[in-house]
């Protein structure tokens, strides 16, 4: 399904997970949801822009398992919202294995 980022914002909230962008407070506890803008891409006809479509890196950031993305896997394919395959970046905070289950979601923005 094309969605905007409006949407998108809307159907991670649906996760019951919290959600930052681009990074979460320090008191943050896990696991949680983080997206960020990555890049952009148009769909052009007549030399003008029909949609910008941005790309959104969203991660899932948890100290535990993998089980951690399910309800975020579940809103997304219950709202038929393409992305990625997730894939696992695993690193140390505070003495802490910390994991960031990444995946990428583009949205569709028609210009007016």
């Amino acid at each position: 399904m094309r969605i905007n980022f409006e949407q998108l914002r809307q159907i991670l909230k649906l996760s019951g997970l919290p959600v930052y962008r681009d990074s979460a407070p320090i008191n943050a506890t896990f696991p949680y949801i983080q997206y960020e803008f990555v890049n952009e891409q148009h769909r052009r006809a007549s030399d003008g822009v029909l949609y910008d479509l941005p790309l959104y890196q969203i991660a899932v950031v948890t100290n535990r398992t993998e089980k951690d993305l399910e309800s975020l896997k579940n809103v997304l394919n219950e709202n038929k919202v393409y992305y990625e395959p997730f894939e696992a970046v695993p690193y140390d905070e505070n003495d802490a294995t910390i994991t960031q289950f990444i995946t990428y979601v583009r949205c569709w923005n028609a210009k007016q």
